[in-house]
């Protein structure tokens, strides 16, 4: 267009095409002035909401609420502006008469058309480090009455403050519970596993590691007795033997009594091989024989005890044959056993002290019964010690065994006493973040200024749409003049002629008006004459000189 249309150009389009430019603004710019003037008046109430950090130090007490406020005003933003939420507001303050037609979801768009919610932030570096750069934001509302965008801002701002703290308080109240539970369920785990581990000790309460020295004590100590109870055993057996073999050999035979019976019962013999039994002599020597037994027989005191010292005996093997051994009964039989042979062994050597009778051979006897009495019980004892010695073997060699599984099982329980202390201290710090929420101590928001009753439309600007109406008005007539021109093609002046003839004119003559021109009509209304005022250009040859300008 600039190699076309120079200014002159523009100027001469203008002239000539001024009633086609000038109509179009005529009419055009009234009606758009009038459309501006009738455009209905809207106002807006604006509050602005402040981020407020936590007033306690974060190296006390730290918020469960860790989003950023941006995030969270944009949740609050869609929880306020949910289609009941809307649609409560604007019954509550009529914002949409029934006359008006509107259906719900009509009046839900032109509501969240007419709500705008802006951040006043920082700048980005704050973000960038991990802060949050939001320190405020606006809450506006636009309607067409001031009392009702006044009313329905500050109803936002109420459901934003209120539902942040409803936000933060769940979360913080969510928080609590959640660890609440987790407690629980590690409190009854950690019981659990605690029973676990005493069940296992109690089962292998024999062969636990901490009684091992115990256990290898015990061992040292039955593995002694067993080698002296075996010795003891020994020794008494060899005792039995010499006993026995001086009753059989007549040991005491020196005893009087014993010799006197000996003497008694030769002569016996010798008397009955000569004479019948009924013979003086026979008889004689025969009730003096009898006389000696009944003096070396024992006495009744040590039948007595003899007897008594075999039915403790007998008690006590009955006892240990019993199913089910009875190990207190059995320890009292032991106990009366020893009793009664410790009484007949006094027994004996008081009456043998006393020399009352000769009692040589029961004296042997009753020292054979004692010994074999001992031997029987350190037997006893002997296989006692070998079966507890068995048992504490086997103690200890199932020790390791019974340690490993104890390590498992307390390394187990303390990996979950470790998570149940853990989720202990959690649950405080999420009930002491509680606390801050419910205070109101931790980040919030708080009303910075309020919204006020606006007193000016904030919409629309009119001088701003007037010049804009005019301008369009203006365009549209450049639009129209241009038009016309491009259709009813024409030569413009002399750069157009120039372009055209690709020459340039010797000279240009003005348009020279006629006093009837002059009087009878109005001289931009009047087309020029190109024809009548325009002088003919004249090609240059080469050779001729240049013509004078005509006058």
């Amino acid at each position: 267009m600039g190699e076309e249309f120079s200014l002159e150009d523009i100027l001469i389009i203008l002239k000539r095409r001024f009633l086609a430019f000038i109509l179009p603004v005529i009419a055009l710019a009234p009606i758009g002035i009038v459309a501006v003037m009738l455009l209905p008046a809207k106002y807006t109430a604006q509050g602005t909401i402040l981020v407020e950090s936590q007033q306690i130090p974060t190296e006390y007490v730290r918020s469960t609420i860790n989003s950023y406020a941006q995030e969270r005003i944009s949740m609050i933003r869609q929880r306020v502006m949910t289609r009941n939420r809307l649609l409560e507001v604007a019954d509550e303050y009529n914002l949409f008469p029934r006359s008006l037609g509107l259906s719900e979801s009509e009046r839900v768009n032109l509501m969240r058309q007419r709500l705008r919610v802006d951040l006043i932030t920082t700048s980005a570096q704050a973000r960038s480090a991990g802060r949050d750069n939001t320190i405020a934001f606006t809450v506006a509302y636009t309607d067409r009455d001031a009392n009702k965008a006044y009313l329905v801002a500050n109803k936002f701002i109420t459901l934003f403050l209120d539902e942040d703290v409803r936000t933060r308080t769940a979360g913080a109240s969510n928080t609590t519970e959640f660890f609440e539970r987790e407690s629980t369920r590690l409190r009854e785990e950690v019981a659990k596993m605690e029973e676990r581990v005493s069940q296992y000790k109690a089962q292998n309460a024999n062969a636990l590691p901490e009684h091992l020295n115990m256990h290898l004590n015990m061992l040292e100590r039955a593995r002694n007795n067993l080698s002296n109870a075996e010795s003891t055993i020994t020794q008494l057996e060899e005792e039995r033997r010499f006993l026995e073999t001086q009753l059989i050999s007549g040991a005491n035979a020196d005893n009087s009594l014993s010799s006197e019976l000996a003497r008694l019962e030769s002569e016996l013999a010798r008397l009955r091989a000569t004479y019948r039994d009924n013979y003086p002599e026979v008889v004689a020597k025969r009730e003096e024989i009898a006389s000696i037994k009944a003096r070396m027989a024992p006495s009744s005191d040590i039948t007595r005890l003899r007897g008594e010292l075999s039915a403790a005996e007998d008690a006590l093997t009955a006892l240990e044959r019993a199913e089910t051994p009875d190990e207190e009964a059995i320890a009292a039989a032991e106990a009366d056993v020893e009793a009664a042979r410790n009484t007949l062994s006094d027994r004996i050597s008081e009456e043998t002290r006393k020399g009352t009778s000769d009692i040589a051979g029961v004296q042997i006897e009753g020292r054979i019964a004692v010994v074999e009495n001992r031997i029987r019980m350190l037997t006893k004892q002997t296989e006692s010690l070998m079966t507890e010695i068995a048992n504490l073997e086997e103690r200890i060699a199932r020790t390791p065994e019974v340690e490993r599984g104890i390590t498992a099982l307390t390394r187990d329980y303390d990996n979950l006493f470790q998570e149940y202390q853990e989720v202990l201290s959690k649950r405080g710090s999420a009930q002491l973040a509680e606390n801050l929420e419910e205070n109101q101590q931790a980040e919030k928001f708080s009303i910075l200024e309020p919204a006020l009753q606006p007193d000016k439309p904030s919409s629309p600007d009119r001088p701003k749409l007037i010049v804009m109406a005019l301008f369009a008005a203006f365009g549209l007539g450049g639009m129209v003049a241009l038009g016309l021109e491009l259709l009813q093609a024409r030569i413009r002046g002399r750069n157009h002629l120039a372009s055209i003839m690709e020459v340039q004119p010797i000279a240009v003559i003005p348009f020279i008006y006629s006093e009837a021109d002059k009087k009878g009509r109005f001289p931009a209304f009047k087309p020029p004459n190109w024809g009548r005022g325009r002088r003919k250009a004249k090609r240059r040859p080469g050779p001729e000189p240049t013509p004078e300008p005509a006058l």
